[in-house]
């Protein structure tokens, strides 16, 4: 597990903080809506790490949260490098990766992650603990807390 509490920069930067053009911008994209304001009644942390050759990528800081024209805040996001995805929300819901990264605008498929291609892509999922290959749709994993 990766220890988080200091959000520190986990791996190199390979992408621009914030969402790309295709992002979420202001507008709902998957169903979620950004908000003026955040409602934290539910709350977890996850962590998403992508490696590319065997080094980290950091992911990139504030994703989901758009400062222009109007500030608002998705209920998933980050806030820095770490790689920790934020889930605020009124009240508890399934969250998915793949909603994070059509936040980010980014491709989440498997032969292009966040834009990284022409290699063999695997995900792995923690859950309790416990790492397993993910199977089926990569956009339908749940972001639950496993991070402080």
């Amino acid at each position: 597990m990766v220890d988080l509490t200091d959000n520190h920069t986990v791996g190199t930067a390979q992408w621009p903080n914030g969402a790309t053009t295709t992002g979420g911008t202001g507008q709902n994209v998957s169903g979620l809506d950004c908000l003026a304001s955040a409602n934290e009644t539910y709350h977890v942390h996850t962590h998403l790490s992508i490696f590319l050759n065997g080094e980290a990528q950091a992911i990139p800081a504030n994703v989901g949260i758009v400062k222009t024209p109007t500030s608002c805040t998705y209920s998933v996001h980050t806030h820095d490098n770490s790689g920790k995805l934020h889930v605020e929300a009124a009240a508890p819901a399934t969250f998915t990766l793949g909603q994070f990264f059509a936040l980010w605008g980014e491709p989440l498929e498997n032969t292009n992650v966040a834009g990284l291609t022409g290699m063999p892509i695997v995900v792995y999922v923690t859950d309790n603990g416990v790492v397993t290959q993910a199977d089926g749709d990569w956009h339908d994993i749940e972001l639950t807390s496993i991070v402080r």
